[in-house]
């Protein structure tokens, strides 16, 4: 998790943090914060079973004033209490998913306030956005003018006092300076003529510090949102998991309050029972009455903690196992994405939590590959692809919380075409981050990395007024109107590769079977479903690689001869390739696709078998 975002069940827990690359809440006090440990007490100790309905120790709406709260909560200045007993253990055996969008999805991560503003005031919109929307899938399976993505994943959108939108006021107010909640409903409702599903970021760990909430809260320790909270009448002195400060003194009291990503961002109490009930109704709310498709959760692993053992504990696995019950017995086709920011495996979170989770170490391993000019990355998708079963896990390049992808250190237009081929071909659910199809520009601090969409080459192409933030640079080149009717341009590459994805069985759910090759700087695989068959072959570096042989020692293709036919080439060099012979078990020996192989080259090949 960088600086943005984040993550039900038993005694009296709470919620937690971010990693040194990313997640969890932007806060304007603190640096990215890292996972950080939380001292369970305040709320009181249970050993019952946890169950959705169990909150019955404060008010499930949020107050209008301080005088509306009851007095009954107990001060917080009890000893911390232990873990609730649970288990890490998967209750459920792997199984597909079903959610029918999902298969031959593809995902466009939106940053509202920088798409595109509709009336002139700096700060993109919901009304901005449905005007837009056409760009990003028209509804016309056979337009080649929009990128064909079916599903939009919405950073924060209600009341917040940052631009970032990581600390609500209010989980149930659409952010003013984006519109309404009826503009909401408006958007969600064109999205759905469109064939889009609507996924919006579900922000459970923290509130903003001027939530009513805690404002009640830090005032009054026999407030019922005392609670809501993680207090300590001392601060107990240990940092989070970035060496960063995890406790801020009370500015209303004596005391001292855990926030992992800032004092403005205090964190939840999710071992109160009240907090659970709490966040049910707003998950309810969104799925209800906003008909959104599903939600991206931040920071999952930091959840719960237990004292200083800050990540991926039981209880956190077992919230999350609770907390997609319930949004499944909500609305069951319902889809979750979660956020667990490391390069270490993640299959402890499959398949019984949520419905899948970002491959963080897979798109680390691409921006390495690109930079270093190598195809490392293939085999590490296809420890993923064993690993987590019936591909449920989510692929990108980069996120609004790292440095852009063609900004990043060694990466060229070329590689990045390269790269974008790649990813969007493997397994698993592709996520676009908004701007990186027209290869948009950007490095940390944050705001330049979420900078205005780029449709023209000044700043008229997204408002008419200032806008909140300069448009980065690289514009004159890096603009939609610039790319648009370029057949070549990395736009109309991102606009063939997802409509091909979408339409193309073997890639859109088939097989992966990576090839061995006698260069590390050229790779291939293969993707393969009924009657369907695809072979990518790629060189990432900047030499072209002659004699190449390929070969694999099983496949799911079946025995025989198979012509190759392009449907992609990013170089258009007009280049024919040989057949492919395979024998037994799908096995391939010493197959050369081509003399050289030129620098920077992709191909998507269509295999079918020759007459």
């Amino acid at each position: 998790m960088k600086k943005i975002k984040r993550g039900s069940f038993l005694a009296v827990c709470w919620l937690v943090t971010l990693l040194a690359l990313g997640a969890c809440g932007d806060s304007t006090a603190t640096t990215t914060a890292s996972a950080t440990s939380v001292p369970a007490t305040t709320a009181p100790a249970t050993t019952a079973a946890f169950t959705t309905a169990a909150a019955t120790t404060a008010p499930a709406t949020t107050p209008a004033t301080t005088a509306a709260a009851a007095t009954t909560a107990a001060p917080t200045t009890q000893a911390a209490t232990t873990a609730a007993a649970t288990t890490s253990a998967a209750t459920t055996q792997a199984q597909p998913l079903n959610i029918p969008w999902v298969k031959n999805g593809t995902c466009y991560e939106v940053f509202v306030r920088s798409f595109f503003d509709s009336n002139g005031d700096g700060n993109g919109d919901l009304n901005g956005l449905i005007a837009k929307l056409d760009y990003i899938n028209d509804g016309n399976p056979n337009s080649t003018k929009s990128l064909g993505a079916n599903c939009i994943w919405l950073m924060p959108i209600t009341s917040s006092p940052s631009y970032h939108g990581y600390d609500t006021t209010d989980y149930y107010t659409i952010n003013k300076d984006y519109g309404t909640n009826d503009d909401f409903k408006k958007f969600v409702s064109e999205a759905h003529k469109r064939g889009i599903k609507v996924l919006t970021d579900l922000v459970l760990n923290h509130t903003s510090k001027d939530h009513p909430w805690f404002q009640q809260a830090s005032a009054d320790p026999n407030s019922p949102y005392r609670n809501y909270y993680i207090f300590q009448p001392n601060n107990p002195g240990y940092d989070n998991l970035n060496g960063g400060k995890a406790f801020y003194k009370n500015p209303k009291g004596n005391d001292y309050y855990f926030a992992q990503f800032g004092g403005d961002l205090p964190d939840l109490n999710w071992r109160n029972p009240a907090v659970v009930t709490e966040m049910e109704k707003v998950i309810k709310y969104w799925l209800s009455d906003m008909d959104v498709d599903g939600f991206r959760l931040d920071a999952v692993r930091y959840l719960i903690e237990d004292g200083q053992n800050q990540a991926d504990t039981p209880e956190t696995k077992a919230l999350l196992r609770d907390l997609s019950k319930y949004i499944k017995s909500v609305k069951p086709d319902a889809f979750t994405i979660g956020e667990v920011y490391t390069n270490l495996p993640i299959d402890s979170y499959y398949p019984d939590q949520l419905d899948e989770y970002f491959a963080f170490n897979l798109a680390d391993q691409m921006v390495k590959s690109g930079a270093s000019g190598t195809t490392g990355f293939i085999d590490t998708a296809k420890t993923l692809y064993n690993s987590l079963p019936y591909q449920r896990y989510g692929v990108f390049l980069t996120n609004h919380d790292q440095n852009r992808i063609l900004d990043a250190p060694g990466i060229s237009l070329p590689k990045m075409q390269v790269l974008a081929t790649s990813y969007l071909t493997l397994p698993g659910l592709p996520f676009v981050y908004y701007g990186e199809e027209i290869g948009m520009l950007g490095r940390k601090p944050d705001e330049k990395i979420r900078t205005p969409m780029q449709w023209t080459d000044d700043k008229s192409g997204f408002t008419t007024g200032t806008p909140w933030e300069d448009l980065n640079t690289g514009i004159t080149q890096y603009n939609v109107a610039y790319q648009d009717g370029k057949p070549d341009s990395l736009l109309n590459l991102y606009r063939k590769l997802i409509h091909l994805r979408s339409n193309t069985p073997a890639l859109a759910g088939g097989t992966y079977t990576p090839f061995e090759s006698t260069n590390f700087i050229a790779g291939a695989y293969i993707r393969h479903a009924e009657n369907s068959n695809i072979m990518v072959v790629i060189n990432m570096d900047t030499s072209d690689a002659t004699a190449i042989k390929f070969s694999m020692k099983s496949s799911d293709l079946p025995p025989g001869e198979y012509k190759a036919t392009v449907l992609v080439d990013i170089n258009n060099t007009n280049v024919t390739f040989p057949n492919l012979t395979v024998g037994a078990n799908g096995a391939v020996s010493g197959y050369t696709p081509m003399a050289t192989i030129p620098a920077g080259s992709a191909y998507v090949l269509e295999l079918k078998k020759a007459s």
